[in-house]
């Protein structure tokens, strides 16, 4: 390539010589630099035309004929043009590779601008919501999906959860929609079919709920007989050792299956419009009833404290409120040494309510947060017998949260103690 400025100094002396040359031979210094500077001026300007005429067409043609500079600059567009239409047809065709594999995709694909306005969908979203990219492009999503309760998600702008949508353009199919945060041009949603996992929840569901039932009637018969031979000292001995951890057992075993149909309960049924009434109420009652359970576990010096300071309203189902408080405690009396101490605090901020049961127990490891709500998981399976529990408490308390539209935060630190924080919304006042 050449150099620029030398171009230009070799050009400025050039024009030096012809207009002195030309000026000895004329005798007219002044006139002859001009004509000089004139007529290289008219060629740079034709220079430019043309330049100007090469530039606009859109094939490039040959090279022109013209001075080194020019020539140069010709020579700098064309590999300029060749290297960006090779950058090009290499997006291009990355850009079809990638239309290609989203339109393949198993799940769906939609993409709106801020505004929610479609703008293109895969073969899996078209047949999903029923809709046609040649047809509904460039139409508000929420005209086409026809959801108050999927427009409320998206507005809310908390997608942490996905939300399921039933009978979704009355197909009878559930969509789950799942949605990007906005980037502040486009929106992208993926989407699923979940109708065989909602039928398989709900017939594990059922299930559970028929077979706890179908086990409660007998189980309280043997139950009863158990505890006639223990009461009546019908047996004595080895024998009477056995008939009472027998009883044990069956107790233990109808606590489950009386949890197991509470969950199923929470799980199948539609929360009622609820009422108002008080938190503090509710808690001191939970209380009384974890301080006979912590008696029952010989954990007589076990302190539960209350710190709620004034009264708190709350709207929704106090008897599934007095049973989150109560398996919350119930975990804190049962995992804890005798001589521990549990504190209940409660508190409204931000108009939010703010549950607070802590314990200084043996804490829980970091690995093992995430899975606590789950049915029957346990930290430690060897106290499993040992604390009378049926691992179901947490689920059940995660599931009245969820039923009130609040949230269970679970934090704890092995050898530091628990703490469950129960957040209710503005909606539960």
């Amino acid at each position: 390539m050449k150099n620029n400025y030398a171009t230009t100094i070799v050009e400025i002396i050039s024009l030096a010589i012809a207009g002195g040359v030309l000026g000895t031979i004329s005798g007219h210094f002044i006139e002859s630099f001009l004509i000089v500077l004139a007529t290289f001026l008219g060629i740079t300007l034709w220079h430019r035309n043309r330049f100007y005429n090469w530039l606009s067409n859109e094939q490039i043609p040959e090279p022109l004929e013209t001075s080194d500079l020019w020539a140069d600059i010709f020579k700098r567009i064309i590999l300029e043009r060749s290297a960006t239409a090779q950058k090009t047809e290499s997006i291009s065709r990355e850009l079809v590779d990638l239309k290609n594999a989203v339109s393949n995709l198993p799940l769906g694909v939609v993409i709106t601008d801020a505004n929610w306005t479609l703008i293109t969908l895969n073969r899996t979203a078209e047949q999903l919501l029923d809709l046609s990219q040649s047809n509904d492009r460039g139409a508000s999503l929420f005209s086409l999906i026809r959801s108050p309760s999927l427009k409320q998600y998206a507005e809310s702008q908390d997608y942490q959860e996905p939300i399921v949508i039933d009978n979704i353009q009355d197909t009878g199919v559930s969509i789950e929609f799942c949605f990007t945060r906005d980037n502040g041009n486009t929106r992208i949603i993926l989407i699923r079919d979940v109708t065989k996992f909602k039928k398989t929840n709900e017939m594990r569901s059922d299930f559970i709920a028929n077979v706890s039932h179908e086990l409660k009637t007998p189980l309280t018969v043997v139950n009863g007989y158990l505890e006639t031979l223990i009461d009546h000292q019908l047996v004595t001995g080895a024998t009477l050792k056995a008939i009472e951890n027998a009883a044990a057992q069956g107790r233990r075993m109808e606590n489950i299956i009386q949890d197991l149909l509470t969950l199923s309960q929470l799980e199948t049924s539609t929360i009622e419009e609820g009422q108002s009434f008080d938190l503090n109420k509710i808690v001191d009652d939970a209380i009384a009833q974890a301080r006979q359970l912590a008696i029952s576990l010989d954990k007589n010096n076990t302190k539960i404290i209350a710190q709620i300071e004034y009264p708190i309203e709350l709207h929704g189902n106090p008897d599934e409120i007095f049973s989150l408080v109560s398996n919350l405690l119930s975990n804190a009396i049962r995992y804890t040494a005798d001589n521990s101490s549990v504190l209940v605090t409660a508190h409204l901020k931000n108009q939010t309510v703010t549950l607070r049961i802590e314990d200084d127990g043996p804490g829980i490891a970091e690995r093992h947060l995430h899975r606590l709500t789950e049915r029957f998981y346990r930290v430690d399976e060897s106290h499993s017998s040992s604390t009378g529990g049926t691992g179901l408490g947490l689920s059940i308390a995660n599931h009245i949260m969820s039923r009130h539209n609040g949230e269970l935060r679970i934090d704890s630190k092995h050898g530091k103690g628990t703490v469950v924080e129960c957040y209710f919304p503005k909606s539960s006042r």
